[in-house]
């Protein structure tokens, strides 16, 4: 679902007024180009901000008519990345320059170059990294415009250059934050990736361990396209084989009781033990044997399951 506000009046009459002359301002800005050059991006008149999502993402972007959407997009525990989301790509598949620009009602003003970008053949078309990112957003809460040029690629001698807007931008800002503050600590393939280590001879978790576990319950808990925990037990090769064996499994048990004791339907969970026959590390070694006492924990998540609506985000009232 998308929410989206309208400019007031009175702020739209006033940028009507320098409409045109903001956007030829805004042609000129930078380097000279040429006539033949094409600009795409929301005139003062119809720029529209939108922010929807889930406690799984939010995206916070704005339509570029004729172009596609310029994304703020930010997943559960990532920081967040501007993307270029094109409805026919233009630009060369080479690095494009990244340029935050003075508003058009300041054209004296100085613009600042941020480097280049790789487009690539691929949706997104184009991402920036964090840093650039939050430098795009703190430019727009300035009221500057940032701008993705590039040369076109069916044409060396033209270039094609796509702007962001920051008219209304503090109006949405907000509305994007609160859907930023009610997205989960972590994303799936993050908690994905968890896994309780253990030192040698020790079969029960402590403290750290429970802290780890408890992430991904409190993922589990709140996916409900998660339907399946995988928990495998292992152990470094010190001892008997058999013995290795039955440290695994007492350790995958304990793992196992956690999550059952704390809400995890036993249904769920399948355990498995391996002794020391899958080896992450090198047994000779103290560092690789403390690798290889582990328990890994695996999710799997219906992936054509759509995000049920009561984890939709809306905005709060007056947001």
């Amino acid at each position: 679902m998308l929410s989206n506000q309208t400019l007031s009046k009175s702020v739209v009459e006033a940028l009507r007024f320098c409409a045109g002359r903001c956007l030829l301002a805004l042609a000129m800005t930078g380097a000279a180009v040429a006539e033949a050059d094409l600009h795409y991006g929301s005139s003062a008149e119809d720029t529209r901000w939108q922010v929807s999502g889930s406690i799984f993402e939010c995206r916070f972007e704005q339509p570029i008519p004729g172009y596609g959407r310029a994304v703020f997009y930010h997943e559960a525990g990532e920081d967040v990345e501007f993307r270029l989301e094109t409805l026919r790509n233009l630009m060369a598949y080479t690095p494009a320059e990244v340029t935050i620009l003075p508003p058009p009602w300041q054209p004296s003003a100085k613009s600042e170059h941020l480097g280049q970008v790789k487009v690539v053949d691929a949706t997104p078309n184009l991402s920036l990294d964090a840093r650039r990112t939050n430098q795009f957003l703190h430019a727009l809460l300035e009221g500057k415009w940032p701008a993705i040029s590039h040369t076109a690629y069916y044409d060396k001698g033209r270039q094609v250059r796509v702007h962001v807007s920051a008219v209304a931008f503090n109006d949405f800002y907000p509305v994007y934050l609160q859907c930023v503050d009610q997205l989960l600590p972590m994303n799936f393939r993050q908690v994905n990736r968890l896994k309780v280590l253990f030192g040698s001879g020790e079969e029960k978790i402590d403290a750290d361990d429970m802290a780890i576990l408890d992430q991904i319950i409190h993922y589990i808990q709140n996916d409900p396209r998660v339907f399946a925990v995988y928990l495998d037990g292992h152990a470094d090769n010190l001892g008997r084989r058999y013995d290795n064996r039955q440290i695994s499994k007492a350790r995958v048990e304990d793992v196992e009781r956690y999550f059952i004791t704390r809400g995890i339907n036993p249904d769920m969970l399948t355990t498995r033990f391996h002794g020391d026959r899958y080896p992450v590390a090198d047994n000779r070694t103290a560092a690789g044997r403390a690798e290889n006492r582990r328990v890994t924990i695996r999710l799997e998540q219906r992936d054509d399951m759509p995000v049920p609506d009561n984890l939709i985000f809306r905005p709060s009232a007056g947001g």
